[in-house]
């Protein structure tokens, strides 16, 4: 009787060994997968995951663990198109593992637009539908080490915090995307005043980027 007893409780001990690392091994997916900025997800727009996007070109270091992505769409509201960026951790393959979404938009739709194009004015930086459901019609992904990533993520808490003011000549959507590339050390297009779809092809450009898309 005690022999089986040893044994049960033996067996209970493995077993509860083994669920333990199996939480840990949970609990560190978990991390790794979190969401520095959860107000930055395209959930409230039916992707909790995010979307990917055929790159255009991409710079890739070996070990890095997180990335900052250029991406350029479509407008309904001006011909130029939008600019915005897209940041997160990559795992040991170089795979995306979180997409946050994060763009200079001015408030009140049409009315901030145009306005802005006058007196700078107040925007937003959370994900729209569009940057959420439209197609990608170029992106620009870069690599980054941890020091370059935490760099990153404060000049967008500090955003965040404080969002810049909107302005279709001084500070627009290009603006805020480049001066994002210039936390991780990207260079800015010289040309400030380029339309968005041009202005991607711009940055990439100034930093010697590898194409993918035969461009």
């Amino acid at each position: 009787m005690l022999k089986n007893f040893a044994t049960l409780a033996a067996f209970v001990f493995i077993l509860a060994a083994c669920q333990a690392s199996a939480l840990d091994d949970v609990d560190l997916l978990a991390a790794d997968s979190a969401l520095d900025f959860p107000q930055l997800s395209c959930a409230p727009h039916g992707r909790p995951n995010g979307e990917p996007a055929r790159l255009t070109a991409h710079q890739h270091v070996a070990g890095h663990r997180a990335y900052i992505e250029f991406r350029q769409r479509l407008s309904p509201a001006i011909p130029s198109g939008h600019l915005y960026v897209v940041f997160g951790r990559l795992n040991a393959r170089g795979e995306v593992l979180t997409r946050q979404y994060v763009g200079l938009y001015p408030v009140g739709s049409l009315i901030g637009l145009y306005g802005g194009a006058i007196v700078p004015m107040p925007a937003e930086l959370t994900p729209s539908y569009s940057d959420c459901r439209f197609n990608v019609q170029a992106a620009y992904r870069v690599s980054l080490d941890e020091q370059q990533y935490r760099r990153l993520l404060n000049a967008v808490r500090d955003a965040l915090a404080d969002p810049p003011q909107w302005h279709m000549a001084a500070f627009n959507c290009n603006h805020f995307a480049a001066s994002l590339g210039n936390v991780v050390g990207l260079q800015a297009p010289r040309n400030r005043l380029l339309p968005a779809f041009a202005y991607i092809h711009a940055l990439i450009g100034a930093n010697g980027a590898a194409r993918t898309d035969g461009a």
